[in-house]
């Protein structure tokens, strides 16, 4: 009687051990990592070149918020550069060249100075494709407006998506 007495405890200490350290081990065990936050982008860069007020214009801002939705329906990068020093057009060549350099496929244009720019250069860079926001001087150069923010941003969006799809 005396070695089944023993025999049970035996078996209730090894049972309430493992009891332990599996409840121990599903207590430590390590939450999953979170699903990468990288996105992937295609191959197409929209870039926005402005005029010294960068995104804070009233234009440049509606223009990028649907250069933003633009992005994210089509998986395309967007970047924006302001023109430093004088709103000259001669001056903004030089950013706008900065832009065509960096192999941009579409250039949008917000300001007078960078709109001049943009007319003034485009065919220095054939492989890209151009907006200007406001009335283009040149009408091999196309233009979006709106009444409102929302239909400037709407119209922004639609072009570049359009450009990125034609890519």
């Amino acid at each position: 009687m005396f070695a089944v007495d023993r025999r049970w405890r035996l078996v209730a200490v090894v049972t309430a051990g493992l009891l332990a350290v599996a409840a121990l081990a599903w207590l430590l065990w390590p939450e999953p990592a979170p699903p990468p936050r990288e996105r992937q982008y295609r191959a197409f860069t929209a870039c926005m070149l402005t005029d010294d007020r960068g995104l804070a214009g009233p234009e440049a801002a509606a223009s990028w918020q649907g250069m933003q939705r633009a992005s994210s329906a089509t998986s395309i990068k967007i970047q924006h550069l302001a023109v430093v020093g004088k709103q000259t057009p001669e001056n903004a060549e030089g950013f706008f060249n900065t832009l065509g350099v960096q192999r941009c496929r579409m250039v949008v244009a917000v300001g007078a100075a960078p709109v001049a720019a943009l007319v003034a250069g485009h065919k220095r860079f054939p492989d890209a494709q151009y907006l200007v926001v406001g009335v283009s001087p040149d009408p091999a150069v196309p233009a979006v407006s709106g009444e409102s923010a929302e239909d400037l941003a709407a119209g922004v969006e639609r072009q570049v998506a359009s450009a990125a799809a034609d890519r």
